[in-house]
């Protein structure tokens, strides 16, 4: 079997064990609490996106790796992590813009992820040594596309219920 048929196995699995333990455990005690309250934890996973940085270190993966792909990674997930703390803090401490925040930071978190797969995934890397890097991918990508989903799920859930009537004049 092929580099790129184990790494895709490893994926489908990890997505369908993550997405069922937050479906069955995690989103149903999220949906009792308020949109803040519930995106904090989905937020904070978030902060653990240093460890995009590890592209950056010469000795974690191959020669060959494009540096500035790596620096890309490294830097639009470092700065995803930084903007989910302060995302978390806001939404836990209430800002009057935590909301807004929430938003910049999964449409940016978000957007770092759809960019860079497609880039590693062009490159093959799955074909070459990642060492421990090779579960980041199949692991906590997974983590971070549910997490993005419900964050997503819920800020359209908070706009729709907080949206002012709109009054039609007959």
């Amino acid at each position: 079997m092929d580099n790129f048929t184990i790494f895709n196995m490893q994926t489908v699995a990890g997505l369908l064990t993550f997405y069922f333990a937050f479906k069955w455990f995690v989103f149903p005690k999220l949906a009792k609490l308020s949109v803040n309250d519930a995106l904090v934890p989905m937020v904070l996973i978030h902060g653990l996106r240093y460890l995009g940085m590890a592209f950056m270190v010469d000795t974690q993966v191959y020669d060959e790796f494009p540096d500035d792909l790596a620096f890309t990674i490294g830097i639009w997930d470092y700065a995803t992590a930084i903007l989910a703390v302060i995302t978390a803090f806001a939404l836990r401490n209430k800002w009057t813009y935590a909301i807004p925040l929430a938003w910049v930071f999964n449409v940016f978190g978000f957007t770092d992820l759809i960019l860079a797969f497609p880039q590693v995934f062009a490159i093959e890397f799955y074909k070459y040594d990642l060492g421990t890097l090779w579960w980041a991918f199949s692991t906590i990508g997974v983590v971070n596309m549910i997490s993005h989903g419900y964050i997503f799920y819920r800020l359209f859930g908070h706009r729709t219920r907080n949206r002012p009537p709109v009054l039609v004049k007959t």
